[in-house]
């Protein structure tokens, strides 16, 4: 039985050579995807289907990650290429804490956002759909609830997120927002919206996802009668704590990557590094701005229904 993960001292070009004669021999085919870091290949072999991410190391050799350790063609590429099984218990071992809350879903999609507490920058919503084969990909990554990464890995790791898996990221900027909440009135009605947006955008990448699973806000109808508006009938779970799942886990991370990238360049465009959350120094960069080019400049880089609006008004 082939291990999830196996390290070996061949190198990736070597390793891909492998597979393309491996390939040609069962009558099959290779297909690769590039990553990030790596490349995402997929082994077709009569009815059945391997896929693996290989991922070259710094110092020479490479990484191969299984989604079905257990299968038959598993066991024949890890004889193949020699590999060895990894220590589990690496550094992305925190990663293993997530585990779908569905597990009988074949296909299903998880949402999240970011940038909902704080003062400056968007409103990022964010969906990613997964498979029953090919989830625990993400505990390799190292994906977990984006809280817990430093803003440099979730990045990194978003970087990955969109190159492997059906995707959509919603940014929803200050001028957007605040034309939004006159019409919505309440942010958990703008969420609902923004969350069957991009569930509903990933649903068409990704067809077969008959279910969907969000974090708990507000009144559950809000993302059902959302998405039933559009259209979409699939099974909807809301939960407190949803970033244990996988799906919510990865959206989480792809929002808040978007979320730090577009308050960066709101903070250049606008000369001024912009703090996330909303606290004093918050307020005291607010004050600043609005001494300087007055309290309309705060619409194009703020949640202007935000306490702090009055507050440095």
């Amino acid at each position: 039985m082939a291990a999830k993960s196996i390290t070996i001292a061949a190198n990736a070009d070597r390793v891909l050579a492998q597979l393309d004669e491996y390939a040609a021999a069962n009558d099959g085919a290779l297909e690769r995807l590039h990553l990030q870091n790596g490349a995402r290949l997929k082994l077709k072999v009569g009815d059945a289907s391997v896929g693996l991410n290989l991922y070259p190391s710094k110092g020479g050799g490479c990484k191969i990650v299984f989604d079905q350790p257990l299968s038959e063609h598993a066991d024949a590429i890890a004889a193949l290429v020699a590999g060895k099984a990894s220590d589990v218990k690496s550094s992305k071992s925190a990663g293993s804490t997530i585990e779908p809350v569905l597990p009988d879903a074949p296909c299903w999609v998880g949402s999240d956002e970011s940038g909902k507490g704080d003062y400056f920058g968007p409103l990022v919503v964010a969906a990613v759909a997964l498979t029953r084969d090919n989830w625990r990909v993400l505990v390799e990554l190292g994906v977990q609830d984006s809280k817990n990464l430093t803003d440099d890995r979730a990045l990194r790791i978003a970087g990955e997120i969109r190159d492997a898996f059906p995707n959509e990221v919603i940014a929803i900027m200050p001028p957007r927002y605040n034309e939004l909440w006159k019409k919505f009135g309440n942010v958990n009605r703008l969420l609902a919206w923004a969350h069957a947006r991009v569930i509903e955008n990933v649903i068409e990448k990704a067809p077969d996802a008959t279910a969907a699973v969000a974090d708990q806000f507000g009144d559950e109808s809000l993302i059902r009668n959302a998405l039933f508006e559009r259209g979409r009938e699939v099974q909807l779970v809301q939960m407190p704590r949803a970033e244990r799942d996988p799906a919510v886990a990865a959206a989480s991370i792809l929002a808040r990557a978007e979320f730090l990238r577009r308050l960066d360049q709101l903070g250049r465009e606008a000369g001024v590094r912009l703090p996330k959350g909303a606290s004093s120094q918050v307020d005291a960069v607010a004050r600043a701005i609005v001494k300087q080019r007055g309290a309309e400049a705060l619409s194009a880089i703020a949640k202007t229904h935000f306490r702090t609006t009055q507050k440095v008004t």
